[in-house]
């Protein structure tokens, strides 16, 4: 459902002064911890050469950066093109989304001649079977796999209703309590495994309490990246531990500052940036509405003092009830729902 309203030009508007404030601070701290005085002899004559060895710029690599290109414009102007001018000739081809975007990219290096090896494509399966991080994509399956099962199990829904009284606490203070809490707990798992077993129970927890569910997920999603204290939290920590030229106490020794810069700096940011980019003041959102828990009802009423002509109402046990975001039950089958 959040695919409907985040896209690649909104996320990056949104998360792009998050980005540049927070590798500002890892280097000022990095900096002051690890550079500060030290100084480094560079051989010229080695920097040259390793430049003259890339070679110069081929037709193979214009054309992987001609993918590229049209790749992340493609991400920019997807929702535009296919949803309001209607080039497909279906506005609402929900089937297409940023993801058929990029495998569309992976198909043409598979496609596409190659100008070195010209009996080759400018990718090759057996390159693709060599070089792909296959232990990412099965850790991030398995964290996929996980949720499902916290899905199903009905234990999301479960946790979110007990968590749903942390949303009363005001926006501000539940971005800093939602990004310290995934701070910690990302530090302990992956950072995937992290955001695909809290994501699901923060939406459960928004549909409780008909809170826009982006005011509980992006908090959590930013913060998964937040990971600076421990190997284990994220893969690239790991690859770095792998090298053997940092232990434990250096990780800890930065970490621990920047995940407090982090949890207050990157907490005010990701709440005034969350409003301003996808309005997450609003009422519970007509698209996070789906028909399995909710009803979107012509009824009206006030919601964080603004007058509504119609609200969500988040379906009970009882068949044919919904409850409002003020506590009210409806029979919403009296009612124009969606």
């Amino acid at each position: 459902m959040v695919a409907e309203a985040i896209t690649a030009s909104n996320w990056s508007a949104f998360a792009m002064p998050i980005s540049i404030l927070m590798v500002s601070c890892v280097f000022v701290v990095l900096y002051i911890l690890f550079v500060r005085g030290v100084q480094l002899e560079l051989d010229g004559e080695s920097v040259r050469a390793s430049y003259v060895a890339l070679g110069s710029f081929n037709r193979d690599e214009l054309a992987v950066a001609i993918i590229q290109v049209l790749q992340f414009g493609g991400f920019l102007i997807r929702s535009d093109v296919i949803n309001n001018v209607g080039l497909t000739g279906n506005k609402d081809l929900k089937g297409v989304n940023d993801a058929t975007i990029a495998c569309a990219a992976a198909l043409l290096c598979f496609v596409v001649p190659s100008v070195k090896r010209p009996s080759e494509a400018l990718l090759t399966w057996h390159h693709t079977q060599q070089h792909v991080p296959w232990g990412v994509l099965i850790l991030m399956g398995g964290g996929g796999a996980l949720a499902k099962g916290f899905q199903t199990s009905l234990l999301t829904k479960y946790i979110g209703q007990k968590l749903a009284a942390a949303t009363s606490m005001g926006r501000l203070n539940l971005t800093f309590f939602l990004t310290t809490l995934v701070c910690l707990v990302t530090e302990v798992t992956s950072n995937t495994a992290t955001a695909n077993v809290m994501l699901p129970i923060l939406a459960a927890v928004s549909l409780e309490v008909l809170m826009h569910p982006l005011a509980l997920l992006l908090p959590a999603t930013v913060a998964c990246s937040f990971a600076f204290m421990l190997p284990v939290a994220t893969p690239p920590n790991l690859i770095v531990f792998g090298t053997g030229r940092l232990n434990i106490k250096d990780f800890l020794k930065a970490g621990i500052i920047l995940n407090i810069l982090a949890s207050v700096l990157g907490s005010l940011l990701v709440y005034l940036m969350a409003g301003a980019v996808f309005g997450v003041d609003d009422a519970f959102p007509k698209w996070a509405c789906q028909d399995k828990t909710c009803r979107w009802v012509a009824y009206p009423g006030s919601i964080n003092g603004v007058q509504v002509a119609s609200q969500a109402c988040a379906l009970v046990k009882t068949k044919g009830l919904c409850r409002l975001v003020d506590g009210s039950i409806l029979n919403y089958t009296s009612l124009s729902a969606r």
